[in-house]
């Protein structure tokens, strides 16, 4: 919405409902336990919960109970009955599925390994950290290349662990937004129905909102118009390719990419 966090009026009416104020919340302790019981080591005792030792389990309760407050509020301040929970992280989708009173659906989104590659280099300036300059980081081909196969075969493994996994790639979004959409209305039980923000150009209305983290895109509350970047397939040199394709081709078989 443009406002620092803590001056948001969402999110202070959001931790009000959920917890009750500010004074009741404890940010590092929520950090420290993510990083623990979420890190990819842990993904076993998840997927197979009865291997799970007594501390895990003592750990991971405890966040499944601030997460439902958490979603709780949510609902109950935006009056929502989808919330959108953009994380990127495996381990976090199959905790969600343990909270009770919530149907998840998991949406898998992947882009071809080489636009991730060539994108993960650029600079781009981070606008939420509005009291100094900084920039998201950058990585190198290898690097990102890891990161691509790791986070797409454990966000595949959901398709055998969820009840409700889609599969979706980015390329596909882009070319025909309006029709993958419509797929993505009925994934989530929502009635097919014309989506009157996109039109013939595939033009979308960005509406202002309170996503604290994510693509800086979130700050743009203007028309945008949909459209494929494929700028990799001639500007990421010939060289880097080579390395993408050597380490990810695999996965990206996998996914559908040919």
């Amino acid at each position: 919405c443009g406002k620092p966090f803590q001056e948001c009026d969402f999110w202070n009416e959001v931790i009000r409902t959920a917890f009750g104020g500010w004074d009741q919340v404890n940010p590092q302790e929520m950090i420290s336990l993510t990083n623990d019981v979420f890190s990819a080591g842990r993904m076993p005792f998840l997927l197979y919960p009865s291997i799970s030792p007594s501390w895990y389990k003592e750990k991971l309760n405890f966040i499944l109970d601030v997460w439902g407050k958490l979603y709780q509020g949510i609902q109950k301040v935006s009056g929502s009955r989808i919330i959108v929970d953009s994380s990127k992280v495996s381990t976090y989708s199959l905790a969600l599925n343990l909270l009770p009173d919530f149907d998840v659906h998991t949406i898998h989104l992947n882009r071809h390994s080489c636009g991730v590659a060539y994108s993960k280099q650029k600079s781009v300036k981070r606008e939420e950290i509005y009291w100094e300059t900084a920039y998201m980081d950058k990585y190198s081909p290898f690097f990102s290349s890891r990161k691509w196969v790791k986070r797409n075969l454990s966000a595949g493994i959901l398709k055998y662990t969820t009840s409700k996994y889609f599969h979706l790639k980015y390329e596909t979004l882009a070319e025909s937004p309006q029709k993958t959409l419509e797929d993505v209305f009925t994934f989530l039980d929502i009635p097919a129905r014309e989506l009157s923000s996109l039109g013939s150009k595939q033009a979308a209305h960005q509406q202002k909102g309170h996503m604290f983290g994510g693509n800086p895109m979130r700050f743009n509350i203007r028309s945008t118009s949909v459209r494929l970047d494929d700028a990799w397939k001639t500007s990421l040199p010939l060289s880097q390719k080579f390395v993408v394709y050597l380490i990810t081709w695999p996965v990206l078989f996998l996914s559908g990419y040919r």
